[in-house]
């Protein structure tokens, strides 16, 4: 298979070249093959898999990917269900206080762990259980209307960023568990005099999806990006040893494709918004000024693209 690109400028040649759609096929057979490789060591490990736990930071394609090793999970004969410890979420009115006043999301104590492995034991029992929802609108979780039975068997697939931490599941044996980190690694060098780290990709994902799903303006996920890189220090990386599988979710193609997306929210920060965010939303577009755009259709329904910028042919 072709390597990664290395900068920017390989991106744009690539485009002017008209080999766009070859690009996007190179790394999304790329992805495709991974996700085939994990699936199989989870079908074939001996004591059996019951657990995946799917975990990295925000905007990494948690979710795709999950769902997409459920569906490569089924091809290997087992019955595979997603959950999402999003769905756990305790809401504002029993959130942990951060120290700006404001409900800290990252902790791993805004995850009702008691409701979570209650409803992992149950679902490993064979028992019909009413799994959890969550209005993100509201900030407020219930149950779901109706009851879920795992098939006897059956592997869950569970992702969410504290999924690595054996505090989330504790009291579900180990052995059952199988563990996979995610992160975009990829790196194209800027052929401008600015950095753009593997880091900004997912927040150029976090802007575009926070404004089109959640309603939030690109300087409220600029505000709020430094406090989510400090729970990553505190609540993912300390348990990034602990994973039998990584997976790089960078596409070399992918800047091309977010550039309209995106570029006009950077711009349209107000210059007066509270420091530093009027300077990271200026570093991103001038970056992202220098990179050739790219149409997105032609972009796979299953790819982790697609649960940023919509079309995507999964449920979510």
């Amino acid at each position: 298979m072709e390597g990664h690109l290395d900068t920017i400028e390989e991106l744009n040649e690539i485009i002017r070249r008209g080999d766009f759609p070859h690009q996007v096929g190179v790394d999304e057979v790329r992805h495709a093959a991974r996700i085939v490789r994990i699936a199989e060591r989870v079908a074939t490990r001996v004591p059996i898999v019951r657990l995946v736990l799917v975990a990295g930071p925000s905007s990494a394609g948690k979710t795709t990917t999950a769902m997409r090793l459920c569906t490569r999970l089924r091809e290997n004969g087992l019955q595979a269900m997603h959950l999402s410890t999003d769905d756990y979420f305790v809401g504002d009115k029993r959130n942990p206080i951060g120290p700006d006043g404001k409900p800290d999301w990252e902790t791993i104590e805004a995850v009702d762990r008691v409701r979570l492995v209650q409803d992992l034991a149950g679902l490993f029992a064979g028992e019909p259980v009413h799994l959890r929802k969550f209005d993100f609108q509201t900030h407020d979780g219930y149950d779901a209307s109706t009851d879920t039975v795992l098939p006897p068997g059956g592997v869950i697939v569970l992702e969410g960023i504290h999924a690595l931490n054996p505090l989330l599941t504790e009291g579900i044996p180990e052995a059952l568990k199988f563990r996979v980190y995610l992160n975009v690694f990829t790196f194209l060098a800027p052929s401008a005099s600015v950095a753009f780290f593997p880091d900004d990709v997912r927040l150029v994902r976090r802007i575009v999806r926070d404004c089109a799903n959640r309603g939030e303006p690109p300087i409220a996920t600029l505000a709020r990006w430094p406090l989510v890189e400090q729970g990553e220090v505190r609540w993912i990386n300390p348990y990034r040893r602990l994973a039998d599988a990584v997976f790089n979710t960078g596409l070399d193609y992918e800047l091309a494709v977010l550039k309209p997306y995106a570029l006009d929210l950077l711009r349209g920060v107000d210059a007066d918004a509270p420091f530093p965010v009027p300077r990271e939303a200026a570093r991103l577009a001038d970056v992202l000024s220098t990179v050739s755009e790219a149409p997105s259709e032609g972009i796979p329904g299953n790819s982790i693209l697609r649960e940023t910028i919509g079309g995507s042919s999964l449920e979510y």
